[in-house]
């Protein structure tokens, strides 16, 4: 599973651009280990707080009282006056009034802004009571909106082990998983869309998660079940019939990029259709799409070659030739529509040999060839394909006539009715 490291950077940037809209959570046991991030522990180093002068005093009132007292002024968000009497109840008491007390404190410091005072008082609280939920959610949210998402793991998955049906808990552990690169993202990913499988965002980022770790296509069958469950979303569908396509499940594509064909047509639509067929060899079918292309925008050059090259492949050169010198009339000098020439020429040679039953290469088939390379010389004068026009003569120059044969052939040119549509 870790061959497909080298393209998960992209794949991580784009995702974590998509989901950072999620939070973060975690578990009991690793709770309080001194985990080491980039910036600093997960648990303060120090833990104690002005308040701790009040163990020492003695207590002038009942314990029940006293935590009375400063409910009443939290409950009327009266927080200055509560912290005195609920420090008191939690510095002098062990049970469930310092439970109920701690609770109240950091709910003040959390709906005060005060992260450090939050933090201090959450991981003393959770060393006395380990399972208390709501501390563990506001260290784990404030760990994770730190920027410490390692510290934040341990609260969320203690929060999913108390509530495990908590889609907000599930999310947060999911993405906060995935920011570790832990594989695990995806069963707690799974879970989410197992309680919510009509929910078509989260079935997206399960293959997302799927297409990260195990590579790309590897979410196909993610993108087909989310599409079955919305069979009427375009995007949905788009999703799906690209990633088949990428994947190489040329077939799998049709069904749900027709559709999109069908309700909103459009080029990048037809495009992936051609492709797919195209890739299943049904040349004429692609021809289809191009030609449906063309309707939206009649000067699309490049679309025009892709025609020609279509029936370059049906071995229906004529009509090849006549779509390339179409599109070097919509743009003269077309680097492009040269190769694809050169192309054509290269291909009928092997095509005609055969059909002429020659069992080498003559020196018609030779003048062919130097058509391919001029078609390739023609093409270097265009910046944006010198390269590969410069390659492609490189490579087929030792297939042109020499001096030689030249001589030998002076009067000889191309005849035979195979190429018939090059002399045209």
């Amino acid at each position: 599973m870790r061959e497909h490291k080298s393209t998960r950077g992209v794949a991580f940037t784009i995702i974590l651009i998509l989901l950072m809209a999620v939070f973060a959570f975690a578990q009991d046991e690793l709770l309080l280990q001194e985990v080491e991030t980039d910036e600093a522990p997960c648990v303060p180093k120090n833990l104690l707080t002005p308040w701790d002068s009040l163990a020492n005093k003695p207590l002038n009132q009942d314990i029940r009282l006293l935590f009375n007292f400063g409910y009443e002024y939290y409950k009327n968000q009266s927080y200055k006056e509560a912290l005195p009497y609920l420090w008191k109840v939690y510095l002098h008491d062990s049970t469930k009034y310092a439970k109920a007390a701690i609770r109240r404190i950091a709910d003040i410091y959390y709906l005060q802004g005060n992260v450090d005072s939050t933090l201090i008082v959450c991981y003393r609280g959770l060393k006395q009571f380990p399972g208390m939920v709501r501390l563990h959610y506001y260290a784990g949210a404030l760990q994770n909106r730190l920027g410490r998402f390692r510290c934040a793991i341990p609260h969320f998955e203690a929060l999913v082990k108390k509530d495990s049906t908590n889609i907000d808990y599930l999310k947060t552990l999911a993405f906060l998983y995935f920011k570790n690169d832990d594989e695990r993202a995806i069963k707690v990913q799974e879970k989410v869309v197992e309680l919510q499988p009509d929910n078509i965002e989260e079935n997206n980022r399960l293959a997302q998660f799927v297409a990260y770790f195990y590579g790309e296509g590897a979410d196909l069958e993610y993108r087909k079940n989310t599409w079955k469950k919305q069979p009427d979303n375009l995007a949905l569908a788009l999703k799906y019939a690209q990633v088949a396509v990428k994947s190489g499940s040329y077939k799998e594509a049709i069904e749900p990029i027709s559709k999109v064909i069908e309700k909103k047509p459009s080029k990048s639509a037809y495009l992936i259709r051609a492709e797919a067929y195209e890739n299943l060899n049904e040349n004429f079918k692609a021809i289809k799409d191009y030609m449906a292309i063309l309707k939206l925008n009649p000067k699309d050059v490049d679309v025009m070659l892709r025609i020609s090259v279509n029936y370059r492949l049906e071995n229906e050169f004529a009509k090849s030739k006549y779509w390339i010198n179409r599109a070097l009339k919509a743009k003269p000098g077309y680097g492009l529509a040269y190769i694809t020439l050169g192309e054509l020429y290269e291909a009928a040679v092997p095509y005609c040999q055969e059909k002429l039953k020659r069992k080498k290469t003559e020196f018609e088939d030779k003048l062919v060839y130097k058509k391919a390379y001029e078609a390739y010389k023609k093409a270097s004068k265009d910046p944006a394909f010198r390269s590969r026009a410069l390659k492609k003569q490189e490579i087929i120059k030792a297939f042109i006539p020499n001096q030689e044969d030249l001589f030998m052939h002076k009067k000889d040119k191309i005849k035979s009715p195979c190429y018939e549509w090059i002399i045209k």
